[in-house]
């Protein structure tokens, strides 16, 4: 999962995931006079998994006609 950070003065005030909340937390700072930078993670993200290939095989669930 991703951590973009709030820097200020060197400390870390704030880690999220999604990097819009991170940019509004450090504009906030801004707009109160602190010196706050937004750090994006640029790590890169770990290979999915490749999925199941279902095709061929019969619709599941009520809503296609089975009864459970």
């Amino acid at each position: 999962m991703r951590r973009h950070r709030v820097m200020l003065d060197g400390r870390e005030l704030y880690a999220g995931a999604q990097w819009t909340h991170v940019q509004r937390f450090a504009d906030a700072l801004r707009a109160r006079g602190h010196d706050a930078v937004a750090i994006r993670d640029e790590t890169p993200l770990p290979p999915r998994a490749p999925r199941p290939r279902l095709r061929g095989l019969p619709p599941c669930g009520p809503a296609h006609g089975r009864r459970p």
